[in-house]
């Protein structure tokens, strides 16, 4: 036999047995419906492991751990499970496969909502920018946390700008990033990004949108320049 037959061989068989540990491992998951079940302690594979074992088939074990993740949590939503596996799947699914931007976008979405962790969302999203820098999803969605959770304007619209900067933004991130530096206060910055989208939008209503707040911003700051009234030092009367 050629080496490199054996050496295809040897990788199906690793990959065989790898499918093998998995599958009856997350069997466990599915029995498993309280914490007080047997398999509390359940062992499943680190994402370390799996990566080095899956010799050349990361994205095929990540794509069959994604699948699984979904009836994981489709089962939490029914009540069935607590859902402390959470983080060992994701973990394995994003070592796996690091260029898995959904899984990073849903995870983080979970965390937020259903778990009630919305900076711990953002830990997910910045592990995922790290792997995925030219993605508008992950930055726009630490934009959002800190838009709706702190009402930290600031804040979010350097993450909106942060998405605005990939390669696959779009208009709403472009919007959210204008908006958002209006609300923070920055007129000028605001302005700037209005009339980028306004430019370079192929979207009637967006550029209606933008025209709209164009001129809402060169009338406030036309309103900040009119000199106002000096107040008088002197005493009534006097």
């Amino acid at each position: 036999m050629k080496a490199v037959s054996r050496e295809n061989l040897w990788r199906f068989a690793v990959f065989s047995l790898l499918s093998v540990v998995m599958v009856f491992s997350l069997r466990a998951f599915d029995q498993s419906r309280s914490s007080q079940e047997k398999f509390d302690q359940l062992y499943f594979p680190s994402g370390q492991f799996l990566k080095e074992a899956s010799v050349g088939y990361r994205e095929a074990h990540a794509d069959y751990l994604w699948f699984r993740f979904i009836q994981y949590y489709g089962a939490f939503a029914k009540g069935f499970n607590n859902f402390r596996h959470f983080e060992l799947l994701i973990n394995g699914i994003t070592t796996l496969d690091p260029k898995f931007v959904e899984a990073y976008h849903f995870a983080s979405l979970i965390t937020w909502s259903d778990l009630g962790k919305p900076y711990k969302s953002i830990d997910i999203l910045k592990r995922g920018i790290l792997h995925n820098p030219d993605t508008a999803r992950l930055p726009f969605q630490i934009g959002l946390i800190y838009y709706v959770v702190d009402g930290d304007y600031s804040r979010a619209s350097f993450w909106y700008g942060q998405a605005v900067k990939c390669s696959d933004a779009t208009d709403l991130e472009r919007r959210f990033a204008a908006f958002s530096k209006y609300r923070s206060g920055d007129n000028f910055g605001s302005l700037a990004l209005w009339k980028d989208l306004y430019n370079n939008s192929d979207k009637p209503g967006m550029q209606l949108l933008a025209a709209k707040m164009i001129r809402l911003l060169n009338e406030n700051m036309d309103a900040d320049q009119i000199p106002q009234p000096r107040k008088s030092t002197t005493r009534p009367g006097v």
